[in-house]
C-alpha cells in the first residue's frame, strides 16, 4: 500500500515506503498538477506533477482533501503531443518527455520556466501529432541553477581535460550552439552575463586564455564564408535613446592588481594585441591590420593639414586627438 508522504514526521529513521523500492507514493489531490476535467479532479491514469515530482495517478479522485497514490516509475501509455520549443517535432525512442507545470500536457517541449522533466518516450509519434505512446516515467529533479565545485573547492577533473563538452550540428538558417542571456530587472552596480576566466595557481603556465572564440573549416576544401564573418564579435545594441556612462563595443584591458605590480619585467605588453599568425606564405596575403566601417563625418574627417587626407578622431586619457592618415604609401 502506498504510504502518505506528504504529512511530516518526526522519528528520524522510520521507514516511509518500501514498496517497488519507494516508487508508489501518495499525495493529496489539492497539490496535484493535471489534465483538465469536468469535475476539476485528477482521473486514475493522469500525469500528474507537483514541484518537482512527476508520476502517473493510480487512483480517480472526488475531492480535493482525497489522498492519490502516484506511480513515480512505471511505464504508462500515455497522450504525448509531439512537438518541442521551435514547434512540430516528431518523437522517436529514447526521447526526453516533458510535462507543463500548469496544464500537464507531455511534449518534447523542454523550457524550464514551464516544463519539468517526466520521462523517456518507448515509441514514436509523427510530428505535429498527439498520440498515445509507451513513456517510461522516470522523476528527474531538473534545477535552473546548477553548480559544479565552487571558488572555495573547484572540482577536480582528474584524468578527464575536459568539464563539459557540448557538440552540435544544424542544417538550419540561424541555429546557435548555446544561447545565454541575463535579464536584469533591478538596479545593480554590476553585472556579467557570461564570466570565464582562468586561475593560474602555483605553477608556471606556458599560455593562457581567459576565452577562445574562433570560426573554423571542415576542410581544406569544404566551407566558405560568403559574407561578414569574425574570429569574435562584440555588440554594444544601443536603445532607442539618448545613451549614458562609457561605452565602447569592446574593451582589452590590462589591470594591475597592485603596487608591486610591474609589466616592465615581461617579454611584450599591451593593452591589446593584433597578431598574423599561420603558414608564412599565407600570412603574408593578409594587408590590412584593422578596418573600420560606418564611421560617421565626426569620426573620420577631411584633414586641413598639406600633406595629411584625413583624421581619425580618438580620446586619450580623456583629451580628444587625432591620427594622421594618407591615402597612398608615399
Amino acid at each position: 500500500m502506498p504510504t502518505i508522504i506528504y504529512d511530516e514526521y518526526d522519528v528520524a529513521g522510520k521507514e516511509i515506503s518500501s514498496t517497488y523500492e519507494g516508487r508508489h507514493i501518495t499525495l493529496p489531490e489539492s497539490v496535484l498538477t493535471h489534465p483538465s476535467h469536468t469535475d476539476g479532479f485528477v482521473d486514475k491514469g493522469d500525469p500528474v506533477v507537483y514541484g518537482n515530482f512527476v508520476g502517473v495517478a493510480l487512483l480517480s479522485a472526488a475531492a480535493a482533501t482525497d489522498q492519490i497514490s502516484i506511480d513515480s516509475e512505471g511505464i504508462w501509455a500515455l497522450s504525448v503531443v509531439a512537438t518541442d520549443e521551435d514547434g512540430n517535432s516528431a518523437v522517436v525512442i529514447g526521447d526526453e518527455i516533458f510535462i507543463n507545470t500548469t496544464t500537464a500536457v507531455l511534449s518534447k517541449a523542454y523550457d524550464k520556466n514551464t516544463q519539468q522533466r517526466f520521462g523517456y518516450a518507448l515509441m514514436s509519434a509523427v510530428a505535429g501529432a498527439t498520440d498515445v505512446i509507451a513513456v517510461k516515467v522516470h522523476m528527474n529533479p531538473d534545477d535552473a541553477e546548477e553548480m559544479v565545485g565552487s571558488s572555495a573547492t573547484p572540482y577536480a577533473l582528474g584524468a578527464e581535460l575536459i568539464g563539459q563538452e557540448f557538440r552540435y550540428s544544424s542544417e538550419l538558417d540561424g541555429a546557435r550552439a548555446m544561447y545565454i542571456e541575463l535579464d536584469q530587472n533591478v538596479a545593480a552596480s554590476s553585472m556579467d552575463c557570461l564570466r570565464p576566466r582562468i586561475m593560474v595557481g602555483e605553477f608556471a603556465v606556458a599560455g593562457a586564455y581567459g576565452i577562445h572564440a574562433g570560426v573554423e573549416f571542415a576542410g581544406d576544401t569544404l566551407g566558405r564564408i560568403t559574407g561578414l564573418s569574425a574570429g569574435g564579435r562584440f555588440t554594444y545594441f544601443a536603445n532607442n535613446r539618448g545613451q549614458t556612462g562609457t561605452i565602447s563595443g569592446g574593451m582589452s584591458e590590462l589591470y594591475a592588481d597592485g603596487a608591486a605590480t610591474d609589466y616592465g619585467t615581461a617579454t611584450e605588453h599591451s593593452i591589446h594585441r593584433f597578431v598574423n599568425d599561420g603558414e608564412a606564405t599565407g600570412k603574408a596575403t593578409a594587408d590590412n591590420v584593422f578596418a573600420f566601417a560606418g564611421l560617421s563625418a565626426v569620426q573620420f574627417v577631411a584633414a586641413t593639414n598639406a600633406v595629411i587626407d584625413h583624421a581619425l578622431q580618438c580620446v586619450v586619457n580623456g583629451v580628444t586627438y587625432w591620427i594622421g592618415l594618407y591615402d597612398a604609401k608615399a
